[in-house]
């Protein structure tokens, strides 16, 4: 994630520690091109790894046991921080049990698929690590156990974390499963839809797929293919934007793609309308 790159770069800078990034190439065509950057970026004594579950720009669907596996040999002393900001509800995701991600710590939000108040969050660290995990302030509840250490830093307003109960209690109605089924079937269906219209490609294979897929753009009269920039992503995902589609657009090696996302209240006409508005921007002369 942009920001989370941003605190490892300032950090970097100030401590003087070395920072390697994982570099993938897009489409994907397996997970094991994405096991293969991440062992190109690791080494013996590497103390910090940072895995984007669900990558953002590139929402493919990290195999987390099999990463990890690959830390643990390559680099058994990394401490391994888990980011699952799209992995609440978009994944069956366990922390504890015989499936519980086996990362040092993990964090996650509830304001995103989940449906919770904005300002609700996940923090989870394995119990041989909260000894020595301080909060960024000190206040009243620490010294008493782990989660207290977090609670009432300064004026914080817990309003939106009593309003959380609402989100679970609709989630214990609906069911999370077939909720996440629904949205699996949903985004698998559209994606589809949208490679067979658009005669392009999907920028990972649907087996690696969650609730967020990337179908790439046809060739548009504002750029060529393998040249697009930032600013050609903007314009279009603009042009969209105009036509009152809310739809991402990213740049990855060169290409644009389309970040289409299903939740439990989209429907494949939706996307229908995706479908034809792109087509009619390839007519466009200028957008």
């Amino acid at each position: 994630y942009g920001s989370t790159k941003k605190i490892l770069a300032k950090l970097s800078q100030e401590s003087g520690f070395q920072l390697d990034e994982a570099v993938i190439d897009f489409p994907l065509t397996s997970e094991g091109e994405l096991l293969q950057a991440l062992d190109a970026a690791l080494h013996p004594e590497t103390a910090l790894v940072v895995l984007d579950v669900i990558p953002s720009n590139a929402p493919f669907v990290l195999p987390c046991e099999e990463a990890i596996s690959l830390i643990r040999a390559r680099c058994p002393d990394a401490f391994i921080l888990a980011d699952a900001a799209h992995g609440l509800f978009g994944l069956p995701l366990r922390l504890s049990g015989p499936h519980a991600i086996k990362a040092d710590a993990l964090v996650s939000n509830c304001h995103k698929w989940f449906c919770g108040p904005k300002g609700t969050a996940v923090l989870h660290v394995a119990p041989q690590h909260q000894e020595w995990i301080d909060p960024l302030v000190i206040s009243h509840g620490f010294g008493a156990d782990f989660p207290s250490g977090f609670y009432w830093p300064g004026l914080t307003d817990f309003s939106s974390w009593l309003a959380l109960d609402e989100a679970l209690e609709f989630w214990d109605l609906v069911g999370l499963d077939p909720a996440r089924l629904y949205c699996n079937s949903m985004v698998t269906e559209a994606a589809e839809l949208l490679e067979a219209s658009w005669g392009t490609e999907l920028g990972f294979p649907l087996e690696m797929t969650g609730t967020m897929a990337l179908v790439r753009l046809p060739e548009l009269p504002i750029c060529t293919a393998g040249k697009a920039s930032y600013t050609h992503a903007e314009a279009i995902q603009n042009a969209l934007f105009q036509r009152n589609i809310e739809v991402p657009v990213k740049v990855l090696s060169g290409n644009m793609y389309v970040r289409i996302s299903a939740h439990i209240y989209n429907h494949i006409e939706e996307y229908e309308i995706l479908r034809d508005a792109v087509l009619d921007l390839q007519k466009a002369s200028d957008f």
